[in-house]
């Protein structure tokens, strides 16, 4: 596959992911953590070419030693090539996908009590992000979130969607213009997208959440935020709802195997 630079905005949400790494990691463990959470994301696809070392460097507030540590890392995961000389740098060259039994468990061995804390972090979020976006978005931010509703009718595979829905979330907070807004998202869509996303009923849930996503941009191409905050609420307890539920279900699974 043909690399192609790495865009703007994915740039800039690459850098706003410092701070999500768990703690006790070294820098460049940092650095390498935040790459994978964008691989993961879906924020960095296969074929983006990273900018140089002394660039990235520069960006992230690290030594480029430390820089090429993370990238060694990520290389022996075989989440990135590198290649030297004037054409040369870092690609990323895998996905990062969990097996459905390792989100299952990471699910079941979740409680409720946590599952309604990340849902009550998410509606507010949301809810805000929303309406700060339909007063300040602008005309490209309003384009970026047609596409992302757009590709997330188009796709099929069910790990691509969840990323798509994920980003969807994300661009709302891009478009409130809230940096702190949009960091707060990328953790916590970060999080959830290691948590099982059941897909046995996606046929009949795939319309309902196109439809959720464009009623929210039209809402805030309308510049109607208290329409644009509610809608957004209801669709993220409407998603962890659904993953409680997913919840509850594998620890019925669960204890009735035992």
């Amino acid at each position: 596959m043909e690399s192609t630079a790495l865009s703007t905005r994915a740039l800039d949400l690459l850098l706003l992911l410092r701070g999500s790494e768990p703690e006790g990691l070294g820098r460049a463990d940092q650095v390498s953590y935040q790459i994978e959470t964008a691989i993961l994301m879906g924020i960095l696809t296969e074929g983006d070419r990273l900018p140089t070392e002394s660039v990235l460097a520069a960006e992230l507030g690290i030594s480029p030693i430390t820089l090429r540590q993370s990238l060694a890392a990520l290389r022996t995961k075989g989440l990135i090539e590198t290649s030297r000389g004037r054409s040369g740098g870092s690609v990323i060259r895998g996905q990062i996908d969990p097996t459905d039994g390792q989100l299952q468990r990471k699910l079941r061995d979740a409680s409720t009590e946590s599952l309604r804390d990340l849902g009550d972090l998410g509606a507010a979020i949301s809810s805000m992000s929303a309406r700060l976006a339909a007063s300040r978005a602008d005309a490209q931010n309003v384009a970026h979130l047609e596409e992302l509703v757009q590709r997330h009718r188009d796709t099929r595979d069910v790990r691509a969607k969840r990323r798509v829905d994920g980003r969807f979330h994300v661009a709302i907070s891009v478009a409130a213009q809230s940096s702190r807004l949009t960091s707060a998202s990328l953790q916590l869509e970060a999080e959830l997208m290691t948590l099982w996303w059941s897909h046995e009923d996606l046929p009949a849930n795939a319309d309902a959440l196109v439809e959720q996503h464009e009623a929210i941009v039209d809402a805030i191409r309308n510049r109607d935020a208290d329409k644009a905050a509610t809608l957004a609420e209801a669709h993220s307890r409407a998603g962890t709802e659904y993953l409680i539920a997913q919840h509850l279900k594998l620890t019925m699974e669960s204890g009735d195997s035992a």
